[in-house]
């Protein structure tokens, strides 16, 4: 059987990786170098699950802090549970296993379908590859979606950009509604500088003022995360961001991506259904999740900050978010 992914991030990656050892994969990546707008925070578990090298780790973090106005309120996440990736050499390394499993790769762009084939151009020439399963994770902006004329995946614009000017040692989230606007703004280190963000451009400018930081932004699409998102059409199949598969409210998706990825394997392995098997995996944690999101959106959510102040609060946020308890 044929497979053909289009997409090599963390869930096209990852889906190539795991079917190479059963069928004949390949992968088609737009570009050898992609510097995703990310943070690069990824649950550290992750390395374990996935047989990842753990010289991909750029920072280990065993607390984050939350922010709102005077209150900065220290998060103990139970060991160095979140780690930070830098994203053009992860994804890079999860392409080089996806190869070492059997999976080929080429560097082109998918334009359309015809005649049940992927047409893929490379520089000015159009290629027609053969597939008897497609699976795009080509990204929230999915080209695969736009051509089968799918509803776009539902997504919010966020405002980033790298700075030497403020320092972090951990993760900083920021929860005043001047500065992280309907969800939060953030800080993250990324090597000797500090990657920043935040949703609307005010909401930039805002934080910018809050850190006394200069800097203009730039703004990328991502996915939020609704339960009627077609995440499969006859023999093509979404994962990742393509699937709108990233957590409501943290935003977090390279881990969710790659777990998604490996459900969507096994089910075409297994011959199961991919949306009834995702669901059981991930529906109620999402749907819950989702519920947050809603009430963080409302001036409850300084309540729901402040309450962080208290050990029983941090500890049911911190295995919520670790998967040690069930919601």
């Amino acid at each position: 059987m044929k497979i053909l992914i289009i997409g090599g991030g963390p869930a096209g990656s990852t889906a190539a990786r795991l079917l190479a050892k059963h069928f004949k994969v390949t992968l088609i990546q737009a570009k050898k170098k992609f510097n995703k707008p990310c943070g690069g925070g990824v649950k550290t578990k992750i390395f374990d699950e996935f047989s990842l090298p753990k010289d991909l780790i750029k920072h280990s973090l065993n607390y984050i802090y939350m922010i709102y106005k005077n209150d900065k309120i220290k998060i103990d996440l139970k060991g160095e549970n979140l780690s930070i990736v830098e994203r053009t050499e992860f994804d890079k390394k999860l392409r080089e296993l996806a190869k070492e499993a059997g999976a080929k790769i080429y560097y082109g762009r998918f334009k359309k379908i015809q005649n049940d084939r992927a047409i893929i151009k490379f520089g000015s020439v159009e290629i027609p590859f053969e597939y008897d399963i497609l699976i795009a994770a080509d990204g929230v902006n999915s080209t695969v979606k736009k051509a089968l004329n799918l509803p776009k995946i539902p997504s919010t614009i966020t405002h980033y950009a790298t700075t030497s000017e403020y320092k972090v040692g951990t993760c900083e989230f920021f929860f005043d509604f001047e500065i992280g606007g309907e969800y939060y703004a953030w800080a993250f280190p990324r090597g000797d500088k500090t990657h920043i963000g935040s949703v609307s451009r005010d909401n930039f400018q805002n934080l910018c003022k809050f850190l006394n930081v200069d800097i203009k932004p730039k703004g990328y699409k991502i996915p939020t995360w609704q339960e009627d998102i077609i995440i499969q059409k006859d023999n093509v199949y979404f994962v990742g961001d393509a699937a709108g598969q990233v957590m409501p409210l943290s935003f977090e998706g390279i881990y969710y991506a790659m777990h998604s990825a490996k459900i969507l394997a096994e089910c075409i392995i297994e011959k199961k259904d991919y949306k009834e098997e995702w669901n059981k995996r991930f529906l109620k944690e999402f749907k819950f999740m989702k519920k947050l999101e809603k009430i963080n959106k409302t001036p409850f959510r300084s309540f729901i900050v402040k309450a962080h102040k208290l050990d029983f609060v941090q500890n049911f946020s911190v295995n919520l978010w670790l998967g040690v308890k069930n919601v």
